[in-house]
């Protein structure tokens, strides 16, 4: 834990102190952000809560305190741990501001809790109560079949901000056709973080649910 800390306090402040060497920042903070990745130690509020959503909600968050750190290293306080900033930048304000986007686009009156998003873990299970799963592909293969024919467009018109190419056609696509979060972030020039794609995935699986039970009835 001591040594962890040092580590990223020492990235923290060479990402900090180097604002007009931006190759040397950009490489300070890609490590930071990736320590703190694999650190284990990142805190995770209001656990228990925001069932069926908290996974989503979490990696929104993350993404949000990735940028913020990335933009705004300026306004680390080195007297500081870097891991209590952190800790208390996602559990203050990122955690929040994530939960409340999930939240208002519910239903008046509808129950969070009572409510399931459809994960791709949802899209690829079979359905062996209404069909034999012998005579009929893998859900997740009927479902990557109707985000190809996207009858409507709406599949490949939504992409990430600034990125047309990294749309959540070709995103889900591959995805279900278990590429690696690695493999499809080096599929785009210049690569994307994995946290916004996961993120932008995540978010796109819970908008686009109904239309895709729509497609599969």
């Amino acid at each position: 834990m001591k040594q962890l800390a040092l580590k990223a306090k020492e990235l923290a402040e060479a990402a900090k102190e180097n604002p007009a060497k931006i190759r040397a920042k950009q490489q300070a903070l890609t490590r930071l952000v990736s320590a703190l990745q694999s650190s284990g130690k990142l805190v995770r509020p209001q656990p228990g809560q925001f069932q069926g959503f908290y996974k989503e909600i979490y990696a929104e968050a993350l993404q949000r305190l990735f940028t913020h750190v990335c933009k705004k290293i300026e306004t680390y306080d080195p007297e500081k741990e870097v891991l209590q900033w952190i800790n208390f930048l996602l559990k203050r304000q990122f955690f929040p501001e994530a939960a409340r986007e999930f939240f208002p686009t519910l239903p008046k009156g509808v129950d969070p809790r009572s409510v399931k998003i459809l994960t791709s873990d949802d899209l690829d299970r079979e359905n062996p109560t209404e069909v034999n799963p012998q005579q009929v592909p893998l859900l997740s293969q009927q479902v990557i079949q109707c985000l190809e024919e996207d009858p409507e467009g709406i599949f490949k018109s939504t992409h990430i901000k600034g990125c047309p190419a990294a749309n959540f056609q070709i995103i889900a696509i591959q995805h279900l056709s278990r590429y690696s979060w690695e493999e499809i972030s080096q599929k785009f020039d210049p690569a994307i973080p994995i946290p916004t794609l996961s993120s932008f995935y995540q978010r796109c699986v819970t908008k686009f649910a109904p239309k895709l039970k729509e497609y599969l009835t």
